[in-house]
């Protein structure tokens, strides 16, 4: 608990007071088309874009990655993190059934799992962008069946990791064709009108494919921006008229290898796709959005049509575009800044539509990220985020000695957030969430802060003051515990400056300010030689509570 901080440790109230506002103040390779569409010019990055291209495009730097990147080159780093072998959940999830000789697992158990592959796949870039993806295309254990079924759900996040640099056609289709997602939003075991038996088709997920999935509510110029009508106001995408008939279009869907012959029935094959049980579709003519479906096609037919119909909407490049520039760059886009991504979605430079790995390296190579434009925008870091950060920082492991990690940090209970755990398919926050104040007054967005109660405030810091106490070189004796490295910050915990320019490096991309380094001096030199351990504790603690750790700002 906050109460329980000696005096030292509570000359981190600035900080923490600071995070409560609503606002934050060599060659690189070559060019070339593979792995992500067509490059933008390849410029030399200065050492403030190497980690913020870091920051975005992992769980969070280690120790050694500034220097691996300035090594290789952000094209060549890029392209090997393109091409690298996904690192699967359930892969994990089945070496620890070897390790425990477990029966079955539970939510904990993924969220274990979850913790391991963040903190050390090599994949990072898939794994960073795979989280960003379950936060749009949203299952969460708190909905239909899913709380039971961690496997399941285990396999429904792996196909996001698998599909994270493929195309955006084969997503959304192995998104609504996963069993986990059509338990979630009841598109299992959809089927045809029956008047007579007051039975019409579920509408839940023909509205969300749209509204969230794809092209949304209103209609959207190539920047992102809302068209307006003659009279100024909002134009409709779509229409009840057009749920319903969409909705049609999804009958007839349900689980593989069904064991009991009852259409209600769950139990059969969650791990492959759905698949199509023609006596229960909807055969008949339908038009969805001014596009006909024919009457006798089949539900595979309809399925294509629908699929390709979301892809080639004009809304679906900026919409998805949008959204995953604020997932991983900035909350405020430019226009501009959205215009060039969402392009690439439409044509990566080759012809082909809904390349997302072009679509992430235009994200994280575009000027407005790597320079940052005229507003200057900012990103607060989500909870789980901002932990993964502190983690890799301080080269975590798991205390138990096989190398298992366990969920022991509370991923369900002390952040208000954890993956694929949202409290609706809406998501932790909305994209549009603005706070009170200086945001909103700006008419600028800020998502995260929509989970940032006092609640979860005070939870996630304790979770950081009991992280920072827990290291590994003192033999942490229990083994669900994750534990850190602060051997070599004790090292020098004495020579306080290199301490503060060694936690700067690590936990703040080597730009701490004047004021928070005057903070976390005084706190050092109010202990005594003798206590390396505690004045590394309160130096880190100060440092991941404080405003600049939780606020991502752009390089200018």
């Amino acid at each position: 608990m906050l109460s329980i901080l000696k005096p030292c440790a509570l000359k981190s109230s600035i900080g923490l007071l600071g995070l409560s506002l609503l606002s934050a103040c060599g060659g690189e390779g070559d060019s070339g088309s593979e792995n992500g569409g067509v490059r933008p010019p390849i410029l030399p990055l200065t050492q403030d874009q190497r980690y913020d291209l870091l920051y975005r495009s992992t769980f969070g730097p280690q120790p050694d990655s500034y220097q691996e990147l300035a090594n290789l080159g952000y094209v060549t780093w890029l392209d090997r993190q393109f091409s690298m072998t996904p690192s699967l959940h359930s892969t994990r999830l089945k070496e620890y059934q070897l390790q425990s000789d477990a029966a079955t697992y539970n939510q904990s158990d993924r969220a274990a799992v979850w913790w391991d592959l963040s903190l050390n796949a090599p994949d990072q870039l898939r794994q960073r962008v795979a989280f960003a993806l379950s936060e749009i295309f949203v299952i969460s254990r708190y909905g239909a069946s899913l709380n039971g079924r961690a496997l399941e759900m285990t396999d429904y996040y792996d196909m996001l990791i698998t599909h994270a640099f493929g195309n955006y056609r084969d997503l959304i289709e192995s998104v609504t064709l996963h069993a986990a997602m059509g338990d979630y939003l009841s598109m299992m075991a959809n089927q045809k009108a029956a008047p007579e038996n007051n039975r019409y088709p579920d509408e839940n997920y023909a509205r969300e494919v749209m509204q969230l999935f794809s092209i949304g509510l209103y209609e959207l110029h190539p920047d992102g921006t809302e068209k307006l009508d003659s009279q100024g106001q909002l134009i409709s995408t779509y229409s009840q008229d057009d749920i319903e008939n969409l909705a049609r279009v999804f009958t007839g869907w349900h689980i593989a290898e069904k064991n009991q012959p009852n259409w209600g029935s769950k139990d059969g094959n969650w791990f492959i796709p759905m698949i199509a049980y023609p006596e229960h579709h909807d055969d008949e003519e339908k038009v969805v959005m001014g596009e006909v479906y024919a009457q006798g096609q089949t539900a595979e037919q309809d399925m294509a049509q629908a699929m390709d119909m979301l892809l080639n909407h004009s809304n679906t490049p900026p919409l998805i575009s949008k959204h995953l520039i604020q997932r991983l760059v900035t909350s405020n886009p430019s226009p501009a800044y959205v215009a060039r991504v969402s392009a690439l979605f439409a044509d990566n430079g080759e012809g082909v539509r809904g390349d997302l790995a072009a679509v992430i390296r235009g994200i994280l190579t575009d000027s407005e990220a790597l320079s940052g434009s005229e507003r200057s925008p900012v990103k607060m870091k989500e909870p789980l985020i901002a932990m993964t950060n502190f983690f890799r920082a301080l080269d975590a492991k798991s205390a138990d000695p096989s190398g298992r990690f366990h969920d022991s940090i509370g991923t369900f209970s002390s952040y208000g957030q954890s993956p694929l755990g949202s409290p609706s398919v809406f998501n932790f926050f909305s994209p549009d969430y603005a706070p009170n104040g200086e945001i909103s007054a700006a008419n600028d967005v800020a998502p995260e802060f929509e989970i940032l109660s006092w609640n979860n405030f005070i939870l996630t810091n304790n979770q950081l003051w009991s992280a920072t106490g827990r290291t590994d070189y003192e033999g942490e004796d229990n083994p669900k515990r994750i534990v850190i490295n602060t051997a070599p910050l004790e090292a020098i915990a004495n020579d306080h400056s290199a301490l503060i320019k060694e936690i700067e490096r690590r936990l703040l991309s080597q730009r701490m300010s004047e004021p928070l380094k005057a903070i976390v001096l005084e706190g050092l030199d109010d202990l005594r030689d003798t206590q390396q351990s505690l004045k590394v504790r309160n130096a880190l603690y100060t440092v991941v509570t404080s405003q600049e750790f939780h606020i991502e700002e752009i390089a200018q």
